[in-house]
């Protein structure tokens, strides 16, 4: 992901966040390796768009830049990396999207909710095999490892702030663990269970992002309605 906002760091040097949420200073890059850069990505957007990320080996998409498997390891040491960079972009419209969506003051926290649910499963679904080819090499604590990095965060604290919002503002109870539900309902977007719904249960994308926004408690007739009337 891009930062949406770029800050001048110490000697000059310029920052942003990576495509998984982390600083990261931008090096000048050798025009050689920006170019064996450029190469790769273009062959992994080709081949994915042809036949999808998970058919695709390493080896191929070396094959198909045209260049060697130690320089493309060096790069991309798996797939999952791969898939990541090519995420960059549909994941800093999110934010660019979802950054508008937050500073509107003629809507309150659950209509922003709402939206924000239906964009993370718009997101979710236009991007499904990359994020599901990401995550296809990765076991164990890696695999575990994805809540905890700064992309998953991001959206966590987003869900987490505009339900402490809502409790502030009496559209939902103080009873209500906030801290629990902001994870709860990210879950069913988790990229296992979106692929087993989607192409194994046949299951509609507009009927999973419906089901996951009626998880909020509360929700009645919706949740911006629910808003509008309290």
């Amino acid at each position: 992901m891009e930062a949406l906002v770029r800050r001048e760091g110490t000697r000059g040097a310029r920052w942003r966040l990576d495509h998984l949420g982390r600083p990261a200073p931008e090096a000048a890059e050798r025009s050689d390796a920006a170019r064996n850069r450029r190469r790769i990505v273009e062959a992994a957007r080709r081949l994915f768009a042809e036949r999808g990320a998970c058919a695709v080996s390493m080896e191929e998409i070396a094959r198909e830049a045209g260049i060697g498997k130690g320089t493309l390891y060096r790069r991309f040491p798996h797939k999952g990396v791969l898939c990541e960079a090519l995420l960059d972009e549909p994941t800093r419209q999110l934010q660019e999207e979802t950054m508008r969506d937050l500073a509107d003051p003629g809507s309150g926290p659950l209509e922003k909710l709402d939206r924000f649910l239906s964009r993370l499963a718009r997101f979710t679904e236009e991007n499904l095999d990359l994020l599901y080819g990401g995550h296809e090499p990765l076991s164990g604590e890696a695999r575990v490892a994805y809540y905890s990095h700064p992309a998953h965060q991001w959206r966590r604290w987003t869900v987490l702030g505009l339900l402490r919002a809502a409790v502030r503002e009496g559209a939902l109870g103080e009873e209500l663990d906030v801290e629990y539900l902001s994870e709860a309902l990210l879950a069913p977007l988790g990229v296992d269970l979106y692929y087993h719904q989607r192409r194994v249960q046949g299951m509609s994308a507009e009927r999973i992002a419906a089901g996951l926004r009626s998880l909020v408690p509360g929700r009645g007739g919706g949740l911006a309605e629910r808003e509008r009337r309290v």
